[in-house]
């Protein structure tokens, strides 16, 4: 994240470029800032199918153990 001083630098910066100059620079940060978003939702969906086989580890998990207490429960 940016400290103060560069975006006082990079505002002062933009407000002496010319139109075409501030257009360009304006198309750049919004690319950047579109990049950035996908990089995160990439990650984000990543994230969820990892907690989502987890769950369902979880489940099989469960699962087993009840089995296995239901067999010795009948074992008995």
């Amino acid at each position: 994240m940016p400290d103060l001083k560069d975006v006082e630098k990079k505002i002062c910066k933009m407000l002496d470029m010319g139109d075409e100059d501030l257009l360009a620079e304006m198309e750049r940060s919004f690319q950047l800032s579109d990049e950035r978003h996908q990089r995160i939702s990439d990650t984000l969906e990543e994230m969820m199918q990892e907690v989502d086989r987890l769950i369902s580890r979880i489940d099989e998990i469960e699962d087993e153990s009840l089995e296995d207490e239901a067999l010795e429960s009948s074992t008995r």
